[in-house]
């Protein structure tokens, strides 16, 4: 089912391929934080995501943390980072990915989401028409929650997509 589908599935976020993603005329990338640049609940952005998103942004992309999390979560992380950010984005509901590519004036069919869930992330991504890539969780650890749609995401990856993670 296309709907959960990513276009791309990456083993951690520093294996995104910024030259072939310029090649398809991409200039946006949305970053979820929790299990995708960062492991939950660790506090600011450590020097691997740091250098991440300032090799993204040197090599002209337009970068925002996209994220479920509070404002005070993702300010916590960013620590006065200069980076656009969205937060309580209500992923997958595309209308907040929309906002992001205005806030960035950029267009979904020129954005990135990289994330670490296909309910939210990639669900998301591809509702809103952005390019979702998928990045295995840095982590096992989740949130209640996110465990649940874990476990419904190994369903989806088995039985829909005929995958594996």
């Amino acid at each position: 089912m296309a709907l959960f589908r990513p276009k791309e599935k990456l083993q951690i976020f520093t294996d995104l391929n910024t030259d072939k993603l310029k090649e398809k005329g991409f200039d946006t990338v949305l970053l979820d934080i929790d299990n995708t640049i960062a492991v939950p609940d660790t506090g600011i952005c450590d020097e691997r995501a740091k250098a991440f998103i300032e090799k993204l942004k040197s090599e002209g992309f337009k970068v925002a943390i996209f994220s479920n999390n509070t404002k005070k979560r993702v300010k916590m992380f960013l620590n006065g980072m200069d980076v656009d950010y969205v937060y309580f984005a209500l992923k997958p509901l595309p209308f907040q990915y929309w906002r992001a590519c205005l806030m960035l004036k950029s267009k979904p069919e020129k954005t990135v989401v990289l994330g670490d869930q296909l309910l939210t992330d990639i669900t998301g991504a591809n509702l809103s028409g952005c390019y979702g890539i998928y990045c295995k969780q840095l982590m096992e650890k989740d949130t209640p929650m996110t465990s649940v749609n874990r476990q419904v995401e190994k369903l989806i990856w088995r039985y829909i997509l005929n995958d594996k993670v």
